[in-house]
């Protein structure tokens, strides 16, 4: 998901590049369908903040992110319809890759909710058993398995030619402190390319799709997708962004419905300079693979 939701962000940022060769318009209330007043009105192209967002991001190594995920699932043919709750909020470090994040998960009445809770660095990976409470310490070719799949954000650029002819969908707006770039798709040519973002960005060049993974693209539907990216006007990092999704998606000649709504708030940037595993985490831990011999 994360590398995917790079591959999309910068995919739209580079829309921007065809689109936009003129300032951002101010921003239009959605209440009112009034343009919002920019006193701070700026003259940048979408293209000359695609360049800035991009020079930025190279310098960013740590950072603060709260994420907010509502779901509905349903397929009808099994009789499924689950409703589920995510809220993820994290302290990240790229690399080496570093983080601590607590996670709830309210997934409706019949599986019910729960908390996680771990800490990783390169020292170590501890995981939080929300039903026991007990910390478990993973193994560490998870963390490496983690690291090597980092290889394929590290460069983050796309084809910019995919998205020529979504030109006219594109809109650049800005407020006093943000640019905003925005996405309103729909329909089957949507699909193709969100297709394309989902099998270039979350696969690497070095590692090939499994056939259930090339067909479960090739059987997703698109119904609408709208993205949202809030950049910040003096420091060119990516403050935010929203998605809301709705697709279906074939699973073995059965159709499943996927609604997602998702916000995602981004903070600290360049401030967290280490992530500490507490010691008595490491010291009550017990090894995964300890833990499964005794079952």
């Amino acid at each position: 998901m994360k590398k995917w939701m790079k591959g999309l962000g910068v995919g739209l940022l580079a829309l921007g590049l065809a689109a936009c060769g003129s300032a951002a318009e101010p921003k239009t209330d959605p209440e009112t369908g009034e343009k919002v007043e920019v006193s701070n009105k700026s003259k940048m192209t979408a293209q000359e903040v695609y360049s800035k967002a991009m020079e930025v991001s190279e310098e960013q190594k740590s950072m603060h992110a709260v994420m907010d995920i509502n779901q509905k699932m349903s397929m009808p043919s099994q009789g499924l319809d689950m409703d589920s709750k995510i809220k993820m909020d994290m302290d990240m470090i790229i690399d080496p890759l570093s983080m601590y994040q607590v996670m709830s998960m309210d997934m409706g009445p019949e599986i019910g909710a729960m908390d996680m809770e771990l800490y990783m660095n390169d020292s170590g990976f501890y995981m939080n058993d929300p039903e026991s409470g007990q910390w478990i310490k993973m193994p560490k070719d998870m963390y490496d398995e983690m690291m090597s799949q980092r290889g394929g954000e590290t460069d983050p650029t796309l084809d910019m030619k995919m998205f020529k002819e979504f030109k006219d969908d594109f809109k650049f707006e800005q407020t006093d402190d943000e640019y905003i770039l925005t996405l309103n798709a729909s329909g089957e040519k949507f699909s193709g390319l969100m297709k394309e973002l989902m099998g270039g960005s979350a696969f690497p060049a070095d590692m090939e799709m499994t056939e259930e993974e090339a067909d479960l693209l090739n059987n997703m539907d698109l119904k609408s997708l709208d993205i949202t990216i809030y950049i910040d006007k003096e420091t060119f990092y990516t403050n935010a962004f929203d998605m809301n999704m709705d697709m279906t998606m074939k699973i073995d000649d059965e159709e499943m419905h996927i609604v997602q709504e998702m916000k995602s708030v981004i903070t600290k940037i360049n401030e967290i300079d280490e992530i500490v595993i507490p010691q008595e985490v490491i010291d009550s831990a017990v090894d995964l693979e300890e833990l499964m011999g005794q079952e």
